[in-house]
């Protein structure tokens, strides 16, 4: 069974995370050797000025970061949100610096980021610069105008049905040609995306990556969002907007693997599948499966945003699942028959791309949904890594909200639009941050990382997550001081395949190690949990299903505080009794762990069965950021909302594959 304030695993940085957890009273031994092999080694500015590498460590360190902030260069964050913050103040906020925004707010993030990218929209690249520029023709034009007053948004009139703004481009289409000006200044702003992001890096203390959000909006659908990550070594000329591709995510892929090339690394993420109007991870109809496509697919995409301001998308009961944490800031209802948009789809969640991505394997020979999870806040007020309950709840906006655009009431869309609810709800959430076990803070490092898919999600704290698998691990190997180094050694980390086994017989099984730590700054965790999804041969077709293969989940509590056991029937631990307190948000400390270890071997091992796994680890419930705003308010919590939530992370999975007869 799991193991509660054992000694701390290599990788974690000792002087931010683990003395605060000593003093709060986990009692553990002091630092050992398994700490000290594995510390960051500390990098002054004036070394990183002087561009000496940074020190690495073969062990690996946890870093955070935020893949999704947008700056006034979006026009949503513009026009909509009033956002008057560039890129730049995004990259100052997000490396702790205290900044001042355009309306007057003074803020400094709790704990800073080691890296980040301003996502900004594609689609919008050049119109808000166009309707900035005093010196072009398209100042005057009536639609700036409106842009620059906050009452103008042309999403639905232009970009989603394929056109862009006449007056301001120069024609209606999104030609990508020098006749189009929208295209050519946004070729322009390119560059300087960049330079900003080259402006910022120090290596070793703060890495910033050059970025976009690739903006496919199909009509009559949902959302089919990427965020595009350069490396930033070699960086492609702009290839044009999600709009000049047709809103299709193959030629997002097939530009990207024909014009990055060379020392040039790219990846692609796609955000809110749980928007997507059912085509997140099915067949569209205009790109039915190949091999190829599978292949291309997988490449460009090794990982999947699975939470952030407009939702969760790990799961959702009633869509493939009875998993009772799924209801977990659900954004949309489940379809109606006959529905798409608007509503929530089986094919719009992870964890049903997961399984699914198993009977694509088997039926194309190629899994394209063999995704590594991050997280992050999708912030439009150019506030990177703002991910906190209270410090969301707080922020001084008008008509009450602290949604996700930010101060503006203007528009034709009105409040409505930010997700309030009259009775003081709001739909939305704080989002929450990457997590990557990597050799340094540098470029080459953490995108490395990105595409091994040694990565994690948080749900706003700072939860530390490791999670390895190996056919030879000991019983006993969260335990040892060599955990880390063994654990590598030995066997795979977190969003790797399994090899086979040594001699071709998987026996009972892997063995797997899951350690955990929490947030100096937040409650105490209350269990991890390891999620499997399988497939089962011989089975008739279930929904969503894309062969004659049926596929199967189960959670397994592996981990859990306060000395409880799993129960054998239901593998499920007893609830711990940690409550909150509504009335000041106070919440107890003496329930719930520091830290949560274990090494566990799957009970229901079948070695014929495709399968993955992957560790969610969950906090005692704490105040949800609605409940800190009532009460700043003198408001009782509003009822459309849950009054607390557990804050979680997840794990990249890991997979195991039958040797081939």
């Amino acid at each position: 069974m799991g193991r509660t304030c054992s000694r701390l695993a290599g990788g974690v940085r000792f002087a931010t995370v683990c003395l605060p957890l000593l003093a709060a009273g986990c009692a553990g031994p002091a630092p050992d050797a398994r700490v000290a092999r594995a510390q960051e080694p500390a990098i002054s500015a004036a070394t990183a000025a002087a561009g000496a590498a940074p020190e690495r460590n073969p062990l690996r360190n946890a870093y955070f970061g935020d893949f999704h902030v947008h700056s006034s260069w979006s026009l949503d964050a513009y026009s909509l949100g009033g956002n008057r913050n560039d890129p730049a103040l995004a990259y100052r906020f997000g490396r702790g610096e205290e900044v001042t925004t355009a309306d007057g707010r003074t803020l400094r993030l709790r704990v800073p980021l080691d890296f980040m990218a301003v996502t900004d929209h594609d689609i919008w690249l050049g119109t808000v610069h166009l309707c900035l520029d005093e010196g072009d023709a398209a100042y005057d034009t009536p639609t700036c105008e409106q842009v620059r007053a906050n009452d103008w948004f042309g999403y639905g009139d232009f970009e989603a049905r394929g056109r862009v703004p006449a007056d301001i481009c120069g024609q209606d289409e999104p030609a990508m040609t020098a006749d189009n000006k929208c295209y050519e200044r946004a070729r322009h702003q390119w560059h300087q995306v960049q330079r900003n992001a080259d402006a910022f890096y120090e290596p070793g203390r703060f890495t910033t990556f050059p970025a976009y959000e690739w903006t496919a909006n199909p009509p009559g659908y949902g959302h089919l969002h990427r965020n595009v990550i350069f490396r930033g070594e070699a960086v492609p000329a702009w290839g044009g907007s999600a709009v000049a591709m047709a809103n299709r995510p193959e030629r997002l892929w097939e530009w990207l693997e024909a014009a990055c090339t060379g020392d040039c690394r790219v990846l692609a993420i796609p955000h809110n599948p749980n928007l997507s109007g059912g085509l997140a991870f099915a067949e569209f109809g205009w790109t039915p499966f190949t091999p190829e496509l599978l292949r291309l697919r997988a490449w460009a995409e090794p990982l999947v945003e699975i939470h952030q301001i407009k939702g969760n998308s790990e799961c959702y009961v009633g869509l493939g699942t009875t998993d009772e944490e799924c209801n977990f800031e659900t954004y949309y209802p489940v379809c109606e028959p006959g529905q798409r948009a608007g509503c929530a789809n089986a094919s719009d969640f992870v964890r049903n791309a997961l399984k699914a991505g198993l009977r694509l394997e088997a039926d194309y020979g190629v899994n394209p949904f063999k995704f590594g999870f991050i997280a992050s806040p999708d912030d439009h007020q150019s506030l990177a890594g703002a991910a906190d309950e209270a410090e969301f709840a707080a922020r001084p906006v008008k008509f009450g909200t602290s949604g996700r655009f930010g101060a503006a009431d203007q528009g034709p869309y009105g409040p409505a639009w930010y997700g309030d609810r009259a009775d003081g709800g709001n739909v939305n959430n704080p989002g929450g941050l990457v997590g990557v076990w990597a050799e340094a803070n540098t470029r080459e490092a953490i995108f490395d990382a990105l595409r091994r898919r040694e990565t994690f999600g948080n749900s706003g704290t700072r939860i530390h997550v490791r999670f390895f698998a190996g056919w030879d691990y000991p019983a006993d190997l969260d335990a040892r001081r060599d955990m880390v180094e063994a654990a590598y050694a030995g066997g795979v980390p977190m969003g790797a395949d399994l090899p086979d086994p040594p001699g071709g017989d998987a026996g009972d099984g892997p063995r797997f190690v899951v350690w955990a730590i929490k947030d100096p700054a937040s409650a105490n965790l209350q269990k991890s949990q390891i999620v499997k999804g399988w497939a089962e041969t011989g089975a008739p077709a279930a929904p969503f299903a894309l062969s004659g293969q049926q596929t199967a989940e189960q959670v397994y509590d592996v981990a859990c505080a306060d000395g409880l056991e799993p129960d054998p029937r239901t593998h499920r631990c007893a609830d711990n009794g940690a409550r909150v307190n509504l009335s000041d948000c106070s919440y107890p400390t003496d329930l719930g762990a520091a830290e949560l270890s274990t090494t566990w071997t799957d009970p229901d091992f079948d070695p014929a069965q495709r399968a993955f796994y992957y560790v969610r680890v969950l906090e005692n419930p704490t105040c949800r950021w609605t409940t800190h705003r009532a009460l700043a308010r003198g408001a009782a919590p509003p009822p459309s909302d849950p009054p607390t939530v557990k804050e979680r992370a997840w794990s990249s999975p890991i997979w195991y594959t039958p040797a081939e007869p």
